[in-house]
């Protein structure tokens, strides 16, 4: 073997993609995504190896062929895994087995499978010099099917007999190899031994050819089991729906088990969903559809279909991606979970599909290269400048602005370009989203449009100049600044260490501090510092933790390293200094934890924390009984249930609304807008303790009021809170136009931006 040339060839190929790799932070350990590219691009040379040989060595016998070939194979494999290895000196590998492990399930069992392909083929063929290209062509074509799968059905994930394992979207961090795939590759172990078996059975060395008639009679027991076998392979594919290995419309359907169906869009949603909350989510798809159209200037009638999973475990599970949102414009469908109505993200999903009516064909998005080539700066600019997506109170143009402050603004030609994706999502979500706003407001429309259908923007350098000086006049707070800081020191996937570890670090953390395992708390919180020392949220409950354990030196000194050493933002110190705060509470010390509680409110946070800490700072200076019922509020862990009846208790012993407020809040997390609104009047009636509190009571309102039909409330509310920031008057313009869209059940839409102010609704 080590004579033939195209063996040496796929040796060198082999060696230059794994030093390619150990280039790539993220592919440059043992990992899904390195053991993915692996299963891409070496089982084509590994099925052309493995044909040359056959051809050359027709005198050996069946079994001979196979081992060697497929001997071949793995050691071709083994080169850039080993060089990934040595990689894994100077890049840190933070869960080697688990890394291995997808290596050899995907690109090892791959390369088995091509070998096993290029002697099926060369003997199946008399002498042909084209057998190699054969052979080649058969794992490739394998992985367009496995496009084809993800462009066909919901599916996000592929499983490749050749590739291996394709996750779904890059953003979605948490990746763990799942059972089903596990369950894959066993089948495709299966139909490796029974292609080598059945060679075997039917090669006669002596004549060099596949001898079925003659040869399959002398060994017809083998030729049966391995045929069983091979049917029980392809059973399995039959019924890869069922087994996880795809998931077709049809079972997603079923699976979800209630389907809606309005003026623009057919929502399937959980079966338990109760029909007000299923109306609620109808008539918001539809309300997202007409606005996006209306924007964009585009009249279809075809529906979009959007899927709402129970939670983002059944979405991981079904479709393949869990905490990410996604859309697929080509089948005009957008998928999602349940979240709090309206739902946060629906309108850029809306969008994303919408657009497709204009995109290039075969992904309807913004491409070039006959459509292939997708261009991820247009695709998720024109969804975020369409919703015009608020994150932690801050429209992009702010988030554009800091960045620019900050020297951190990425250039125009690097965010519209596939280099989109190479960024941090929070800086080229928010910029592109600013971009493209930007230039409707200045070209036009139909300039977004021509944009999409040609999949580049023209005059981008221009463009960029006038941007940069728009976003000059874009006002922007201290405490908005502040606010930013924390997802602004988040690195790019491509960059970061070990972020599927880290992913999983976290989701431990989150079952520590539910099930209060403060020791558990600390030792995970030591490991994800251990692999990423700035993380906020692991600092934040390391030092409650410790402080929880009377570790008081302990979190203290972490504290202290926060603010001082590593130059925290402050989101990530007051994050940290809460924890410390309520672990004081928790364990009697009153007066510290006023005093941290009174420093919190100095810190620049988003608006829910800073309201959290004002009502335990008010708690603390409130009479024992008022701080007792506060402490099993926001601190005792109460279900939503014992949490009602102690605001009841509050009402009834203090002279404002704040215990009516607090108890509207959760009758509305559970949609229960009806039993919640004699108590949010009662609240503005008696008045609140706070500003930040008022002005949540009136947004509270005006989703109440609109969820109850009373439309010229709701909008004496929205705009009654338009004027508090940026954030709330693109918020309070969306609810505006919900509002006409509900009476009229049609909407004249204003695109957001720093030039939209609230208006009148009908």
């Amino acid at each position: 073997m080590a004579k033939l040339f195209t063996f040496r060839l796929s040796a060198a190929f082999a060696a230059i993609v794994g030093v390619a790799l150990a280039f790539i932070p993220l592919l440059a350990v043992h990992g899904v995504e390195s053991a993915l590219a692996l299963g891409l691009l070496l089982p084509p040379w590994v099925a052309a190896t493995a044909a040359s040989y056959a051809e050359r060595n027709r005198d050996l016998r069946g079994i001979d062929l196979m081992l060697r070939a497929i001997g071949a194979g793995l050691l071709i494999w083994a080169i850039p895994v080993v060089l990934l290895a040595l990689s894994a000196l100077r890049v840190r590998q933070c869960a080697p087995g688990e890394g291995l492990a997808f290596m050899v399930l995907g690109p090892a069992v791959g390369c088995a499978l091509a070998a096993c392909a290029g002697v099926w083929v060369a003997g199946s063929r008399s002498r042909s010099r084209f057998s190699p290209w054969i052979a080649a062509a058969i794992p490739i074509g394998a992985a367009l099917l496995g496009l084809w799968a993800f462009y066909a059905t919901p599916t996000v994930y592929v499983f490749g007999a050749f590739a291996g394992y394709f996750p779904g979207a890059i953003y979605d961090d948490l990746v763990q190899i799942p059972t089903r795939y596990l369950t894959y590759r066993a089948t495709m172990v299966v139909a490796v031994l029974s292609l080598t078996v059945l060679f075997d059975a039917l090669w006669d060395p002596t004549s060099g050819k596949l001898d079925l008639r003659g040869r399959g009679r002398s060994y017809i027991g083998a030729v049966i089991v391995c045929a069983g076998a091979l049917g029980i392979v392809a059973a399995s594919y039959w019924h890869g729906d069922h087994l996880g290995h795809w998931v077709s419309e049809e079972y997603l359907i079923e699976r979800l088990g209630k389907t809606e169906q309005g003026r623009h869009c057919v929502v399937h949603m959980p079966r338990e969903t109760q029909p007000e909350d299923a109306r609620r989510l109808l008539e918001d798809c539809d309300f997202q559809v007409e606005r996006a159209r209306k924007l964009v200037g585009l009249s279809s009638t075809e529906p979009v279909t959007a899927y709402f999973f129970r939670n983002q475990n059944e979405k991981k599970e079904l479709i393949g991606v869990g905490r990410t949102l996604i859309a697929k414009p080509w089948r005009g469908e957008v998928y999602l979970q349940m979240a709090g109505w309206p739902h946060p993200v629906l309108g850029h999903e809306i969008a994303h599909a919408v657009l497709g009516e204009v995109g290039r064909r075969p992904f309807s998005v913004a491409s070039t290269f006959g459509g292939l080539l997708p261009n991820p700066g247009i695709v998720e600019g024109a969804a975020v400048a369409l919703a015009w997506d608020l994150r932690d109170d801050l429209d992009p143009d702010q988030w554009s602005r800091i960045l620019m402050d900050r020297k951190e603004l990425p250039a125009a030609s690097t965010v519209m370009s596939v280099q989109f994706s190479a960024l941090p999502a929070r800086r080229a979500y928010m910029t592109a989203g600013s971009i493209i706003r930007f230039m409707i407001a200045t070209r036009g429309m139909d300039t977004l449009l021509e944009a999409y259908r040609r999949g580049a923007i023209e005059g981008l350098g221009e463009l960029e100049t006038q941007w940069h000086t728009h976003l000059q006049g874009v006002p922007v707070t201290p405490q908005e600044r502040g606010v930013a800081e924390v997802e602004l020191a988040r690195p790019s996937i491509f960059s970061a260490t070990c972020p599927h570890e880290l992913a999983k670090l976290r989701a431990h953390l989150s079952g520590d501090t539910a099930a209060r395992d403060d020791a558990r708390t600390i030792e995970t919180c030591r490991a994800i510092l251990e692999i990423d020392e700035h993380e906020p949220r692991a600092h934040a409950a390391l030092v409650g933790a410790l402080a929880r354990t009377e570790d008081d030196a302990g979190a203290l000194a972490e504290l202290d390293a926060l603010r001082t050493a590593m130059n925290a933002p402050k989101p990530i110190v007051a994050a940290a200094l809460e924890q410390y705060a309520d672990a004081s509470w928790a364990l009697g010390k009153l007066d510290e934890a006023a005093k941290l509680y009174e420093e919190l409110l100095t810190i620049p946070r988003t608006d829910g924390p800073a309201r959290q800490s004002e009502v335990k700072k008010l708690a603390l200076g409130a009479s024992p009984g008022e701080r007792e019922l506060v402490y099993e509020m926001m601190l005792g862990r109460s279900s939503s249930p014992v949490v009602v009846h102690l605001a009841q208790t509050l009402a009834s012993i203090r002279d404002d609304g704040l215990g009516q407020y607090l108890e509207a809040r959760q009758l509305v997390g559970q949609n229960r807008f009806a039993l919640a609104l004699p108590l949010l009047q009662e609240a503005k009636l008696l008045g609140l303790p706070t500003l930040r509190l008022e002005r949540e009571l009136s947004r509270i309102l005006g989703i109440t009021f609109f969820a109850l039909g009373r439309y010229g409330e709701s909008a004496e509310a929205w705009r009654e809170r338009a004027w508090v920031s940026r954030a709330a008057g693109a918020e309070a313009q969306r609810w505006l136009e919900r509002i006409e869209y509900a009476q009229t059940r049609t909407v004249s839409p204003v695109l957001p931006g720093p030039s939209s102010a609230p208006r009148a609704a009908p």
